[in-house]
């Protein structure tokens, strides 16, 4: 890159920083009590290579939200280092949706798309009305996974009211306030509703009070008691999310504290693409409750199970024992590799006891460290006092 051209890339991201609409905040920042509306905050420092790469997004976000409820603000959290503890910041560029009920940390991609959607819908209201049909299928547009309920006491609406800020950029709680929306029907089960539009008679409950969810088109009943926080707490984290998805890190991250498996397919196939999507739409045949994820980078499951895998693998992980099976075998149906892994057939790696820890401490020898080694083993030799002649090629290794 030539230096005039950095010379005029500085010159306009300066101009566009003087026209955004991003608010520096300074010592009158330090309490969400004292924000009228809620604020996108990057907690900043001037010496930070990533936030000065960052500025450009931020000027062109803070354009973007001008005209929505959100503010878009920075602050340096070099000199005001009493509101970037308070807001528990650790690293920099630190992004937070902060408002007087709420205090969101924005996790994935730094694009103007994602963070606007973030901002857009962490900002709604924490527990929503709804009075029609109309009004639902409006919230149906816009987000994948919404959650009913329906004639629930005060101590629960406090309990969702508890949970909300923590999951309100993720998914809608909602209370129905008309009846006729929600019926209650005692031989009500699990139905597929409309995929573009909610009908009156794809919604039920078999008891009220009672809660449901709706996604992957279809709804989805509580069939625990309505009278335990705890329980619907946990019920409504391990359900908001869709249950096929196109994996990322900030996908995969918050699926590793939920109780559920996870069905993972690191290829490219259509057909296995399709019949992953299809299975995860019929929960109702499968032994127990799983997610299914497709993901095209190897690095996201190599990192969970702490082990490489190829081309066209499956594998099934279980975020609680920290196991896993592995299959390369492009016959069996992903049914069939399910309930193999749920009848004990399938061989099962991983788990946290003295063996498995020391394969993982290998594997991250192999991964990360002995690249080092390959690629500058004058240099690493140098460091660790370890002869040059004692490098071999990583593929090596990893074979």
């Amino acid at each position: 890159m030539t230096k005039s051209l950095m010379k005029y890339l500085y010159f306009m991201a300066s101009i566009f920083s003087v026209m955004s609409k991003v608010l520096e905040l300074g010592t009158e920042f330090g309490d969400a009590n004292d924000l009228n509306d809620p604020h996108l905050v990057m907690f900043y420092a001037p010496w930070c290579g990533h936030c000065k790469a960052l500025y450009p997004v931020w000027n062109e976000l803070g354009n973007k939200l001008s005209r929505q409820t959100v503010t878009v603000a920075r602050i340096d959290a070099t000199i005001y280092r009493n509101a970037a503890e308070k807001f528990n910041v650790r690293g920099f560029p630190s992004l937070r949706l902060i408002a007087k009920d709420r205090m969101l940390e924005f996790v994935g991609e730094r694009t103007v798309e994602a963070l606007f959607e973030f901002a857009i819908k962490g900002s709604r209201p924490l527990l929503q009305s709804i009075g029609s049909l109309g009004k639902l299928n409006d919230i149906k547009r816009s987000d994948d996974v919404i959650y009913l309920a329906l004639n629930i006491s005060e101590e629960m609406r406090q309990c969702l009211l508890l949970l909300a800020p923590s999951i309100v950029h993720e998914t809608i709680l909602a209370e129905v306030t008309n009846n006729d929306i929600l019926k209650v029907d005692q031989d009500a089960k699990t139905i597929k509703a409309n995929e573009n539009t909610i009908l009156r008679s794809d919604l039920s409950l078999s008891r009220s009070p009672g809660m449901a969810v709706l996604k992957d088109s279809k709804v989805y009943e509580y069939s625990g008691s309505m009278d335990d926080c705890l329980e619907v707490t946990e019920w409504i984290r391990s359900e908001r999310f869709s249950s096929f998805q196109k994996g990322s890190y900030p996908v995969i991250h918050p699926l590793i504290f939920i109780k559920y498996k996870i069905v993972f397919y690191f290829g490219e196939s259509k057909s296995r693409i399709s019949e992953m999507e299809y299975i995860s739409t019929q929960r109702e045949s499968l032994p127990d409750n799983f997610y299914f994820i497709h993901i095209d980078k190897a690095e996201y499951i190599e990192t969970l199970i702490s082990a490489f895998v190829e081309a066209d693998s499956i594998v099934i992980f279980d975020p609680v024992m920290e196991l896993y099976s592995y299959s390369t075998d492009n016959i069996k149906s992903i049914k069939t590799l399910i309930e193999e892994r749920v009848d004990g057939i399938a061989e099962l790696y991983g788990g946290t006891g003295f063996f498995a820890n020391f394969r993982k401490v290998k594997y991250r020898l192999v991964s990360n460290v002995w690249p080092l080694f390959t690629d500058h083993p004058i240099i690493m030799s140098l460091v660790l006092l370890i002869p040059t002649g004692m490098f071999v090629p990583t593929k090596v290794w990893r074979n």
